[in-house]
């Protein structure tokens, strides 16, 4: 990180302006559709996606930070959830946002979209969350009521003392050319932003806290083969909040052509 950087970004503590992978602002004032890639991911996640958007419709593709096309800063705090929200809302604004957004994430980007919901409610219409790994707060709860978070919390710790793991799986990913994700390659030069965001913003979070008392409608896609979830917690937030609603697909953790047409009848829906 330059000096220059590290003046304005971790002294002055000002958002990053993030690389946008595809925008089209063509109706001003109007809803624009925001879109959040995941850990390890990036923007290109959305395009199958936004190419079945509304003609004229506005949409903002961003990479976040320590991703794709964006800067790569050192500091696990530059990674957490409520960074990246503020990151994504400076650029929306230098991109020309003028009007209400809906919020569309995928895996962390649902966590990012989260906080950005609860910092900016205002200006949010609605949010669409797909695969979000919500885990409760660890020092909440009795721990046999913990014990999925724990042990998927567990398993991130453990893959962070062996990051030749984490490197060689996407490797593995990139070569099989898995559908639902985009195609990246992860080395020496990007980890420690994969890294510092599962740390940061997966396995230190406060997104199932947020979403117990957001008053913005908000609908929850899985699929019932995702491992990386806790469902459980899904069933809880709707239970007792009546703004959210759930969705279960016979998919796993990638956006596949169900969960195009899941996201688009979502976010088509009236605002409650």
């Amino acid at each position: 990180m330059s000096l220059h950087e590290k003046i304005l970004h971790q002294w002055l503590r000002l958002p990053y302006v993030l690389s946008i992978r595809y925008k089209r602002m063509k109706q001003p004032f109007k809803v624009t559709y925001v879109f959040i890639h995941g850990l390890a991911d990036t923007g290109a996640l959305w395009k199958p996606l936004i190419d079945k958007l509304p003609k004229n419709s506005n949409y903002i593709v961003v990479d976040l930070l320590g991703h794709g096309n964006s800067k790569y800063p050192d500091g696990d705090d530059m990674y957490r959830a409520a960074k990246q929200a503020q990151n994504v809302l400076t650029t929306c604004l230098r991109a020309g946002l003028s009007g209400p957004v809906v919020l569309v994430g995928h895996s962390f980007g649902a966590l990012v979209a989260t906080e950005f919901a609860h910092s900016y409610r205002g200006i949010v219409r609605r949010m669409v969350l797909v695969s979000p790994p919500i885990y409760r707060d660890e020092t909440k709860g009795k721990k046999v009521q913990l014990q999925q978070d724990e042990i998927l919390r567990g398993v991130y710790r453990q893959l962070l003392k062996q990051p030749n793991v984490i490197i060689k799986g996407y490797q593995l990913g990139g070569k099989l050319k898995l559908k639902g994700f985009s195609t990246i390659k992860i080395g020496e030069e990007n980890y420690a932003g994969i890294a510092g965001t599962l740390r940061a913003g997966i396995i230190s979070q406060r997104s199932e806290e947020r979403l117990a008392k957001t008053t913005i409608p908000t609908t929850i896609i899985y699929g019932r083969f995702d491992p990386l979830l806790v469902p459980h917690n899904f069933t809880l937030l709707k239970r007792d909040n009546p703004n959210i609603t759930v969705k279960v697909l016979a998919t796993a953790h990638a956006v596949r052509d169900s969960t195009v047409k899941a996201i688009l009848r979502a976010i088509a829906e009236p605002k409650k």
